[in-house]
């Protein structure tokens, strides 16, 4: 399955993908703040695009954030 860049389901892919490569075990407060202040800072400095779209993927990693959160997933990872 095809993930595109900005959408929830990829936000959900590379917060898991972060927690994989650092070997977390366990989904913590600090370790989401973490990853959501290092995604965030990626689309707000290093993305390149309309400023609608990099508000729209803020919004979308503000909700993958808020699913995994609450052990919902966009999708199966």
């Amino acid at each position: 399955m095809t993930v595109l860049f900005g959408t929830v389901e990829y936000f959900e892919r590379e917060i898991y993908n972060y927690l994989n490569e650092n070997q977390l075990k366990e989904i913590s407060g600090d370790s989401l703040h973490v990853i959501f202040s290092k995604l965030k800072r990626e689309l707000l400095y290093d993305f390149v695009c309309d400023e609608r779209i990099r508000l729209e993927c803020l919004e979308n990693l503000k909700y993958a954030i808020s699913m995994i959160t609450h052990g919902k997933e966009a999708v199966g990872v």
